[in-house]
């Protein structure tokens, strides 16, 4: 399956150490500030490239699920920083 994300949409994969579970309930709070990181897969912008490793809050995230396998995409505005984290 060829995946292409339009222009302010990245195609990242989640790094296995962060912790996120499937089904998660979003509480109206502002008491869960937690962020965490990913790998960018594919990528339209001049400014995140693939390989790069972005940091991003939890519930930015938009997941796609196809023959068991899963794809999540994140916008761009919702990236708070670049790390040079490796996992």
């Amino acid at each position: 399956m060829k995946i292409e994300p339009k222009s302010g949409i990245l195609l990242i994969k989640k790094h296995k150490t962060t912790a996120l579970k499937t089904d998660i309930v979003v509480e109206e709070t502002d008491n869960d500030k937690r962020l965490i990181t990913g790998e960018v897969i594919k990528s339209s912008s001049s400014t995140y490239q693939k390989g790069d490793t972005v940091v991003f809050g939890k519930y930015a995230l938009f997941q796609l699920t196809v023959s068991g396998i899963d794809y999540f995409f994140l916008s761009e505005e919702d990236v708070i920083a670049i790390t040079d984290y490796k996992e």
